[in-house]
């Protein structure tokens, strides 16, 4: 069993909030998103999740989740395009807060959740840095690490 798999079956997708009606489908976007090839497809999944998961900032609770599920892909191979909306949307949950619903709901740190997790893949993202996604991975960083010596230390 690939790791994104075992990730994907550690959540309970369905009692995880999103903005809309559209849990159930997380799952499958997100399966959607790593695995393709073409821009086109990656766009297209991409804006599943984006304004799904995360809304101009505005986290729901399956954010910390996808989160996890985003950094199992990072560690198989993915296509160009998969990687880079994947690491975009990774950099739009790092940088979020918890949505007015979230907090309404008594999730007023998903912010911090989704660091947290992307913590666990810290040295994963570390290893991409000075890959062609070197700029996306290193925003992420910048978000993520509590070591604030460690990327200046890698410029020098």
């Amino acid at each position: 069993m690939r790791l994104v798999d075992v990730e994907l079956a550690r959540h309970d997708w369905g009692s995880l909030p999103v903005a809309g009606d559209r849990a159930a489908a997380t799952p499958r976007s997100l399966v959607g998103l790593l695995s393709a090839h073409t821009e086109e497809d990656a766009d297209r999944y991409y804006w599943r999740l984006e304004n799904v998961v995360v809304v101009q900032g505005g986290l729901y609770e399956a954010a910390p989740a996808v989160v996890s599920v985003l950094l199992a892909g990072l560690a198989g191979r993915l296509s160009e395009p998969a990687e880079e909306w994947v690491l975009e949307l990774l950099f739009q949950l790092v940088a979020g807060e918890s949505s007015a619903e979230a907090v309404d709901r008594g999730h007023p740190d998903l912010g911090d959740r989704c660091r947290r997790v992307a913590r666990e893949g810290l040295w994963l993202l570390y290893s991409e840095l000075g890959g062609p996604r070197g700029r996306a991975v290193r925003a992420v960083l910048e978000r993520v690490d509590e070591v604030s010596d460690r990327l200046t230390a890698l410029d020098a």
